[in-house]
């Protein structure tokens, strides 16, 4: 166990000194626009962030379903915090990547089902919180023209900051429809404790917290919000405090061609 513990330290270590230099780059990238071959050490980087991660989680994971014992109280205290916390190291790298990405090249559109992006997105979210999370994608949806790696960020960002943020015992619903003119019109809600205007204010802000109940919130956020702009859509957040939040995703059938262009360069 103590083991374990010193290779997230170690791990989740070098990936802040990762963070930081990621992002440091992903500035540098907006202001000067590199070509491709720029980027190619920063891919190399994330690659080998992902994969100790992951292994990590894999090995919790395991430890979590007592496959190779039965673990104490304070046994399983400790895993829940090795899976917990390299789950949110995967994330902010997963974040990070998607962002530069978004400063350096332009989306790959193609032709995307939201319902599968949906169901993967929840399915995986579901492996690590045992909140109630209700899925409402009806048949007869269009497609839209989007970046599919993309989009899946912006869901699993928006999915997962309802399960961190609402509360244990809240429930979050994720519904799509047609909305107008072709695209598609996705709501994520929750019955939780709600934002406050200050909340509200700060919440596609990286790196910064509406309070000491909202930890890391700020980071998957500001990436949802460039990946919505980036396809030619709109992001509107509803929040009462005791009452909860809806975030409102509407997406045009295809991003515009002027925004097409500006990718890789906002």
């Amino acid at each position: 166990m103590v083991v374990a513990f010193t290779c997230l330290t170690l791990v989740c270590g070098a990936l802040a000194i990762a963070c930081v230099y990621l992002w440091r780059e992903r500035r540098r990238a907006r202001a000067t626009a590199p070509a491709p071959a720029e980027t190619q050490p920063l891919a190399i980087i994330s690659h080998e962030l992902r994969t100790p991660l992951a292994l990590i989680r894999g090995a919790g994971e395991l430890l979590a379903e007592e496959s190779p014992g039965k673990l104490n109280r304070q046994q399983r205290e400790f895993v829940s915090t090795i899976v917990t916390n390299s789950q949110l190291a995967i994330d902010i790298a997963e974040n990070l990547v998607s962002d530069l990405r978004l400063s350096t090249t332009h989306i790959a559109v193609s032709r995307v089902d939201v319902r599968q992006i949906i169901a993967r997105a929840v399915r995986d979210m579901r492996r690590f919180t045992d909140v109630n999370i209700e899925v409402d994608a009806p048949g007869g949806l269009l497609p839209i023209y989007a970046d599919p790696q993309l989009i899946h960020q912006l869901v699993w960002n928006l999915v997962n900051n309802a399960v961190r943020h609402a509360g244990p015992d809240a429930r979050i619903r994720v519904r799509v429809a047609n909305g107008e003119a072709g695209g598609l019109h996705l709501r994520i809600s929750d019955d939780g404790r709600g934002m406050s205007t200050e909340e509200l204010e700060q919440l596609f802000v990286p790196f910064v917290s509406g309070s000491a109940r909202r930890p890391g919130a700020g980071i998957g956020m500001m990436i949802s919000k460039r990946i919505v702009d980036a396809h030619s859509g709109q992001i509107i957040v509803d929040s009462e405090i005791g009452r909860g939040t809806t975030i409102h995703v509407v997406l045009p059938h295809a991003p515009s061609e002027r925004t097409l262009l500006d990718s890789g360069h906002g």
